[in-house]
């Protein structure tokens, strides 16, 4: 930035003025820094708190001193105020580009099936990098990445967008560019691997379409082949993102495991799916900013802050969009399944997919985790968030109906969709009765609706629950006074 070219110049003259050769090793490093690579390192030159706020502590075992002493601790450090008659301004870090110029003005439909030449000269004539990523990423597709353009080849000529945009702060430029020559993080391999031995499972695909479970290390050949056959399938630049995220969150679950109880499949497409619903809450009234715009720490803020506890001051709505989309479960909840399955001959079902009673209970164990994740594959089939939500909370109420009733047992298998419809249906005939609305099919109210309280959403589900209960024969028991 500008603040180290002030600092040559003002070494410079110094150096002039003191006319000694002491200064030149000074001068020497100066100007290396101003060049970006000391000694064959490449070096960023910054304001010391915007680079501090980026950094990590890394302890090095060996350079400890005792057992005894702290980790280093960064403190923010203090600009201090210039006198009145100072001619120096502050300087502050690059921003990042402003969202117009990462948007490309030509679209990808127009121009798809447009001769090549057509788009050769339209390359030629057009300065957005944006743009000229999108007519590059069309020419790689049909031509190949050794179809000559007027800058090289066409991976050549997307490499000089990829580096053009980053030096300009594009992010959403230079992920797609990344992703068009297919670029690989170096760690992504010991980043899932840290997720694993945290007893999860990742996930890797985008929200809505196929995805890809990984349940064991892999070399980062495979890790590279499934994000790009299975992350773009509508998006460049989500193969990109989604190595972000694992980066990430194999950071965060190393440091803060307490971020991801409750969540034993880390599903990136849905993570992701979170993040842009939460920039959808904040813009308010306003378009949402756009993920793939965000600078990569923006990424990682916004990525830690859904991760936080929600706060009481979300709407019910928001928190099981939410929560839906990490796939969250409360304290205890598979042990819950396992208790209901127990209790329901005929087994659970869900979105089309049937957890059945046997051989389930005989081939596996309360606590293991190959049931835990039976489970999460009956509710891997839900598609929406907010109503995976719901049907979390539903599965904990039927845990507590048949553990406060234990003389009963559902008859037939328990359809958790038909379930949920029939307390919708109450929670309608309410809402109309005494706010006199008319019913309607969407289900927004009722996802609003506190769970708790005289007409919260689990009053509903729980009546819909004894009602199913009570459809079937009571279990005789010994000391049952009516026999």
């Amino acid at each position: 930035g500008p603040l180290e070219n002030d600092l040559v110049v003002h070494v410079a003259l110094v150096a002039e003025s003191q006319r000694g050769s002491r200064f030149n090793p000074i001068l020497d490093m100066l100007a290396a820094f101003k060049k970006g690579v000391v000694g064959g390192v490449k070096v960023h030159v910054d304001r010391l708190q915007t680079l501090i706020s980026g950094a990590v502590v890394e302890q090095l075992d060996f350079l400890r001193i005792s057992d005894v002493e702290e980790v280093p601790e960064f403190k923010s450090f203090e600009e201090l105020n210039l006198p009145k008659h100072s001619k120096v301004k502050r300087q502050s870090s690059t921003p990042n580009a402003p969202e117009l110029e990462q948007q490309p003005d030509i679209a990808i439909t127009e121009w798809k099936n447009k001769p090549t030449h057509e788009i050769l000269q339209k390359l030629n004539d057009c300065s957005c990098l944006a743009s000229q990523a999108i007519l590059l990423g069309i020419l790689l597709k049909r031509e190949g990445p050794n179809f000559i353009t007027k800058e090289g080849t066409v991976s050549d000529h997307i490499e000089r967008v990829y580096r053009r945009a980053g030096s300009k702060k594009l992010w959403s430029v230079v992920r797609c560019a990344a992703s068009l020559l297919n670029k690989v993080v170096d760690s992504l391999a010991p980043s899932i691997t840290n997720v694993l031995v945290q007893g999860k499972q990742v996930t890797l695909g985008a929200f809505g379409h196929e995805e890809e479970v990984i349940s064991n290390p892999l070399s980062p050949r495979v890790i590279k082949n499934i994000i790009y056959y299975k992350c773009n399938t509508h998006d460049e630049r989500e193969a990109v993102i989604q190595q972000e995220l694992v980066i990430h969150i194999g950071w965060i679950i190393s440091n803060n495991p307490e971020l991801f109880i409750g969540m034993l499949k880390i599903r990136i497409g849905w993570i992701i799916h979170a993040m842009k619903y939460e920039l959808q809450i904040r813009g308010g009234d306003k378009p949402a900013r756009d993920l793939y715009q965000l600078s990569p720490s923006e990424v990682k803020q916004l990525l830690l802050d859904i991760l936080q506890p929600l706060q009481n001051g979300r709407c019910w709505l928001n928190r099981r969009q939410i929560d839906g989309s990490l796939n969250r479960t409360p304290a205890g909840f598979y042990d819950r399944v396992w208790q209901i399955l127990e209790r329901t001959p005929n087994g659970i079902m869900v979105a089309g997919k049937h957890l059945p009673q046997q051989p389930t209970l005989s081939d596996m164990t309360m606590y293991e985790m190959n049931f835990s994740l039976l489970v999460e594959d009956m509710l891997g089939s839900i598609d929406q968030p907010k109503y995976r939500q719901i049907i979390v909370e539903l599965l904990m109420v039927v845990s507590i109906v048949l553990e406060r009733n234990p003389e009963l047992e559902f008859q037939d298998k328990v359809d958790l969709d038909k379930l949920v419809k029939e307390a919708f249906h109450e929670f309608q005939r309410d809402e109309s009765r005494l706010k006199e609305v008319e019913k309607q099919d969407d289900m927004t109210a009722f996802y609003n609706t506190p769970p708790l309280g005289k007409r919260g959403t689990c009053s509903y589900l729980t009546k819909v629950v004894m009602n199913l209960l009570l459809e079937g024969e009571v279990k005789p028991s010994n000391d049952d006074p009516c026999l």
